[in-house]
């Protein structure tokens, strides 16, 4: 029953951002950004189901481009016409946990434990301008569209 309410939940908000919140395209810095927020919201989802200590190191090594990334998020929000950019950036952080959640719930706690060892070792190696070519890399590989401008 929590898995069908936490769903529609989901579907619910990811269709209502999508239609108010996203710009036709998105700028490099605005990609990079949403990868990093990724990365950051699914090491925070597998540290807390794996009882790891890794998200807290995470964050606090790399607090000032966890934060200038969510003001470029923020940016974009304010870019696409929200009116309350903020609030649109903690939904979207919402609805990444919760995607996050339910697709790794879909396996058992051991398993995915065990399948996340790289990517929580990654996470563990990743500071200040190494997080930042990470970022980076994975945005250049994303299938997000680009902005003209």
């Amino acid at each position: 029953m929590f898995r069908f309410a936490t769903a529609a939940v989901v579907l619910l908000g990811s269709a209502a951002w999508a239609a108010a919140a996203t710009p036709q395209c998105l700028r490099a810095n605005e990609v990079e950004a949403d990868q990093a927020i990724r990365f950051q919201t699914e090491i925070m989802v597998v540290s807390d189901t794996c009882g790891a200590q890794t998200y807290t190191r995470f964050a606090r090594r790399n607090r000032d481009a966890l934060v200038q990334y969510q003001q470029e998020l923020v940016e974009r929000f304010r870019r696409a016409g929200s009116g309350h950019a903020q609030e649109r950036l903690d939904s979207y952080l919402t609805q990444l946990a919760n995607e996050a959640s339910l697709r790794l719930g879909a396996e058992p706690v051991a398993e995915m434990c065990r399948n996340a060892q790289p990517l929580l070792a990654t996470a563990d190696t990743l500071s200040g301008d190494e997080f930042r070519r990470y970022v980076a890399q994975r945005a250049a590989h994303s299938n997000d569209r680009l902005c003209r401008d």
